[in-house]
């Protein structure tokens, strides 16, 4: 091991993950105690690997000395670099299509194996709207959410959601639920989700990370595909606002796609590609995507991926 040079330590570090680094830390004090620069060997892998990340990446995860660990901002940076999906779905009718990139809102279970073919189809071709095989309305109609895998905190984020079917339906952002809650409540859901009128499951969800909220008071906020309001909600207050907005467009086809910049604090709304604007401010603190149905009597198949925002070709 004395033949073996930090240079070269660091430059096999660059092929590891974070549960590597971590398991090497633990193996010698050379590698996991502190060196030069107050930080470990791996630490300082960690360091380099941010460090040589592009601009943009970098800012997803700003250093504050004391109150984090290279490796620990090295994780999260690779979770942000993973594509976009839904981790959580909660509510009435929604499932998943194609692991969690896709999922599927329907009324009745009868017909979700051939819509869910169906969505399949359609989305592979991206063909709009979804017309055979609808299903007709009933009295009782969908109420779910799906929620995105990524935490976003600090930097500029963008996705595109893909619809086959426009109805009721929104997208835009929510705080982060806490996972033990989704696990032990989700069942609880099943009869319909809004995060717009369920105040007490909403701060149950989210409460172990509230600390991450910062000063804003936006704590869902959705773009309405019609007729293109923006929706936000306090819950702390159980305030429910809707608000146009300059450039504000319905979108009934196509893709919708929003871009969270969070040094500016403000979330912007793309149609197909082009842009509407600035639809919200005074954003700060933890953010996840979020797709909402409500109230829809027809059947839905929506697909996140990460966003190219033309005037931003570095976000893709």
């Amino acid at each position: 091991m004395k033949t073996l040079t930090d240079d070269a330590v660091l430059h096999i570090a660059s092929f590891m993950d974070t549960a590597d680094m971590l398991n090497v830390a633990l193996t010698c004090r050379r590698f996991g105690s502190a060196a030069t620069d107050d930080i470990s060997l791996m630490e300082r892998g960690a360091r380099q690997l941010i460090e040589s990340a592009p601009t943009h990446e970098k800012n997803w995860v700003p250093y504050k000395k004391g109150a984090s660990t290279w490796i620990g901002l090295y994780h999260e940076l690779l979770k942000l670099r993973a594509p976009p999906s839904f981790s959580s779905i909660l509510g009435s009718g929604i499932n998943y299509v194609n692991k969690k990139y896709h999922v599927y809102a329907s009324l009745r279970e009868q017909y979700q194996q051939q819509q869910l073919q169906q969505a399949k189809w359609l989305l592979r071709r991206r063909q709009y709207p979804l017309t055979k095989h609808s299903i007709a309305p009933s009295s009782s109609t969908v109420s779910c959410v799906a929620i995105g895998n990524h935490i976003m905190s600090h930097g500029v984020h963008s996705v595109k959601f893909t619809m086959t079917r426009v109805e009721k339906i929104s997208f835009g952002i929510i705080r982060p639920f806490d996972q033990f809650w989704v696990g032990m409540n989700g069942v609880s859901c099943k009869d319909g989700l809004n995060p717009f009128e369920s105040w007490s499951d909403m701060i149950d969800a989210t409460s172990s990370r509230r600390k991450h909220w910062g000063e804003s008071n936006v704590h869902c906020c959705l773009y309405e595909t019609y007729p293109g309001s923006c929706q936000w909600t306090d819950w702390e207050t159980t305030s429910q606002t809707i608000d146009d907005w300059c450039g504000m467009e319905h979108s009934l086809e196509g893709d919708v796609g929003l871009l969270l910049d969070l040094d500016e604090g403000t979330l912007s709304v793309y149609k197909n590609g082009r842009r509407l604007g600035i639809m919200k401010d005074g954003l700060s603190g933890e953010y996840c995507w979020l797709m909402s149905i409500q109230g829809a009597s027809n059947s839905t198949a929506v697909q996140i991926k990460r966003g190219y925002i033309p005037d931003r070709p570095w976000l893709k």
